[in-house]
C-alpha cells in the first residue's frame, strides 16, 4: 500500500520540464535546477545522502548550518557565465549569505565532482586545518562515494588516478606534503596530475585501510594543531612520514583498495523534497547572487540595480545590496540596506546577525539590535555567535534574566568565547542575587580566562561574590534591581554599631537615601560617556556633586531608606 501511495503523491506533483528554473529544497539544501525536476531530484537526495554519511562516518562532524544552494545548470553555455575556469564542471564558492555548489549538468558525468567540493565547504566550516594534500586526497577519496540500498560505499577506485599512478613519476614524500596552493605543482603544472592522484592514494589508506584507519582521527588532530605530516604519522602511528609513505606503494600496488559500506537513514522530509517553480525575478536574484560570490562585482551590482528598480523593496535584492555594500567598506549604506530588508521580513540570519552588528557599532537603536539578533536565532537555531551577543546585548540592558537566558541557551560554548560567556553569566546572576550559580560560573570564567581584563575582571567579581555573601550585605536569590538618577551628595557613615552607611543623592528635587551595609559589595563603574580620567569615591562626610545612576535592592525590613545599594554609575 505505501508503494502505491507513494506513486499516486508523485503522480500529483507538476513536472517541470528542462530550461525552467525549479526550486527544490529539503531540511538541509535547497537546488535551483534549470536540468529538470527529475535531475534536481536526484541531484539533491545524493547531497541529503552524503551529508548523512558525513555524520555517520566521517571524523569531520561540524557541518555548515549556512545555508547550502546548490544551482544545476541545464547547459554548458549557461554555465560558463558563471564556472570559475573551462576545465571545471562543478565547484564549490562560500558566499555572504549562503554557500553555492555549482554544476554544469552538460558535462557533469556523476556527482563525484560535486561531492569532492561539498568535502570542501565542510572543512571551511568545520576550521580544520589541513595540508593540501590531504585536503585534495580525502575530498578524492568522499567523491566516491556511491548511494546503495539502505546505505552508501566509498572507496571505489578512481580510474583516472590509478592511470596517473601506473604511469607517471611519483613525487616523494617531502615534495607531496610540501605542496602548497602557492606552489607551480598545484598550479596547472605538467606534475599537478600526480601531485592529485598521490594524494588521493595515500588518503585512501590512511582513512580506510586496517592498518591505519582507527588512529587516522589522531592524525587529523595532530595536523589541525599545527605538526607537519611527518610529526602526525609519529603522534598517530608511532612511524616516520616516510615509513608510512612506503606502505603506500604496497597498498597501491594489491589494486584492491579497502573500501567500506556505512548505513545510511534519511527523514521522510529529505527524501521528499519540496518542489516549486521559480519565477523569472527570483532566478535573476539567485544568479545575481552567484556573480557576487564569484567576485564578479560590478555585474552583481549592476543586476542588483535593475532588480532593485524593478521590484522596490524586495528584501533578497536589498540584502544583497547591503553585502556588497558591506565589501566596500560603505558601513552606513549596508546599514540603510539591511534595516530596509529586515523592514520587509528577511529572516536570512548572517544579515541579520550583521545588521545587529552595524547598528550596535553605531550606537543606535538597541531594540533592534536585540530584534535582528533574536531573528537569526530564530532562523538559526544554534547561531552561536548571535546567541552570545544577544545575551551580551541583554545585560548591558540590565536585563540580566533575559541575558542570562539567552547564554545558558547556546549549546557549545568555544574555549574562545568561554570566557565572555561565563565571565558574564557570573555577573548577570551577581546582579540577580544567584551567588551560587555566580560562585559556579566564576570557575569556568577562571578555567578559560588568558587576557589580562578578563582575569582582572574575575578577581573584582570573585570580591564582590564575596562580600554580598556575608549577612550584611543583604543579597536575595531572584531580587530584581531598580535604579535612579540623581547627584551625589554625601556618604553618612556610622559610629559603632549604630547601623550601616548610608549614601545620600539628589533626584528629582529630593533626597533620596540607600543603605550601605557592605561597602566591597558595591559596583563603581564609568559611565560610558563619561571623561577617561572621570572618578568617584565613596568616603565618609561630603561627595563630589557628581551625577550618578544607583542601581539598589530593596531595603531590608524595618530600613527607612529606598534600598540596598548595588551599583553606582557615575
Amino acid at each position: 500500500m505505501r508503494r502505491v501511495f507513494l506513486l499516486l503523491v508523485a503522480a500529483s506533483i507538476p513536472c517541470f520540464a528542462a530550461g525552467e528554473w525549479v526550486r527544490l529544497a529539503t531540511p538541509n539544501f535547497e537546488i535551483y535546477t534549470s536540468a529538470g525536476e527529475k535531475k534536481g531530484r536526484a541531484a539533491i537526495l545524493h547531497f541529503e545522502q552524503v551529508r548523512e554519511f558525513f555524520l555517520k562516518a566521517s571524523p569531520v562532524k561540524n557541518l555548515s548550518d549556512v545555508p547550502v544552494r546548490l544551482i544545476d545548470f541545464g547547459s554548458d553555455a549557461e554555465y560558463r557565465r558563471y564556472g570559475l575556469t573551462a576545465a571545471s564542471v562543478a565547484y564549490y564558492v562560500p558566499g555572504a549569505a549562503r554557500d553555492f555548489i555549482v554544476m554544469d549538468e552538460a558535462r557533469l558525468s556523476d556527482f563525484g565532482t560535486a561531492t569532492h567540493e561539498y568535502f570542501h565547504l565542510v572543512v571551511r566550516h568545520s576550521g580544520l586545518r589541513l595540508p593540501v594534500w590531504l585536503n585534495e586526497g580525502w575530498a578524492d577519496v568522499y567523491s566516491s562515494l556511491r548511494p546503495m540500498k539502505g546505505g552508501a560505499a566509498i572507496g571505489d577506485l578512481i580510474p583516472g588516478r590509478v592511470a596517473e599512478l601506473s604511469n607517471a613519476k611519483w613525487l616523494d614524500f617531502d615534495t607531496l606534503t610540501s605542496v602548497t596552493q602557492a606552489s607551480p605543482i598545484y598550479n596547472e603544472s605538467d606534475r599537478v596530475g600526480i601531485f592529485y592522484a598521490e594524494s588521493w592514494a595515500f588518503a585512501h589508506m590512511l582513512y580506510l585501510s586496517p592498518d591505519y584507519a582507527d588512529n587516522f582521527g589522531r592524525f587529523v588532530t595532530a595536523l589541525n594543531s599545527g605538526k607537519n605530516t611527518d610529526e602526525a604519522c609519529r603522534i598517530a602511528w608511532g612511524k616516520s612520514g616516510e615509513q608510512v609513505f612506503a606502505d603506500l606503494e604496497a597498498y597501491f600496488k594489491r589494486k584492491r583498495l579497502v573500501g567500506r559500506i556505512y548505513e545510511t537513514r534519511l527523514t521522510k522530509e529529505e527524501l521528499e523534497p519540496v518542489v516549486e517553480p521559480v519565477s523569472d525575478f527570483d532566478a535573476r536574484v539567485g544568479l545575481a547572487e552567484l556573480l557576487a560570490a564569484t567576485h564578479k562585482r560590478e555585474e552583481a551590482r549592476e543586476a542588483f540595480e535593475k532588480l532593485d528598480a524593478e521590484q522596490p523593496g524586495s528584501p533578497g535584492v536589498a540584502r544583497s545590496l547591503g553585502y556588497l555594500a558591506l565589501q566596500d567598506q560603505d558601513r552606513a549604506s549596508a546599514m540603510r540596506y539591511f534595516e530596509q530588508a529586515f523592514a520587509h521580513g528577511e529572516t536570512d540570519a548572517r544579515m541579520c546577525f550583521a545588521l545587529a552588528m552595524l547598528e550596535r557599532d553605531a550606537s543606535q537603536k538597541p531594540d533592534l539590535v536585540l530584534a535582528a539578533l533574536e531573528r537569526a536565532i530564530k532562523s538559526r537555531p544554534g547561531y552561536t555567535e548571535a546567541g552570545i551577543n544577544l545575551g551580551l546585548t541583554k545585560i548591558l540592558q540590565r536585563d540580566y534574566a533575559g541575558g542570562i537566558a539567552a547564554l545558558v541557551a547556546i549549546s557549545s560554548v568555544t574555549p574562545a568565547a568561554a570566557p565572555t560567556v561565563y565571565c558574564n553569566l557570573t555577573y548577570a546572576h551577581i546582579e540577580t542575587g544567584e551567588l551560587a550559580a555566580a560562585r559556579q560560573d566564576l570557575e569556568t570564567c577562571r578555567k578559560y580566562a588568558k587576557a589580562q581584563t578578563d582575569i582582572a575582571r574575575a578577581s573584582q567579581m570573585a570580591r564582590i561574590i564575596d562580600a554580598r555573601s556575608k549577612p550584611a550585605a543583604g543579597v536575595q536569590p531572584g531580587e530584581k534591581l531598580r535604579a535612579v538618577t540623581g547627584t551625589a551628595q554625601n556618604l553618612e557613615c556610622p559610629s559603632g554599631l549604630s547601623g550601616p552607611a548610608r549614601l545620600h543623592i539628589l533626584a528629582g528635587g529630593q533626597a533620596v537615601m540607600f543603605d550601605l551595609p557592605e561597602p566591597a559589595a558595591v559596583e563603581l563603574t564609568r559611565g560610558p560617556s563619561a571623561p577617561a580620567d572621570a572618578g568617584f569615591e565613596l568616603r565618609c562626610g561630603p561627595l563630589r556633586p557628581v551625577p550618578v545612576t544607583v542601581e539598589y535592592a530593596p531595603p531590608l525590613s524595618g530600613s527607612a531608606s529606598t534600598g540596598i545599594l548595588r551599583r553606582i554609575e557615575f
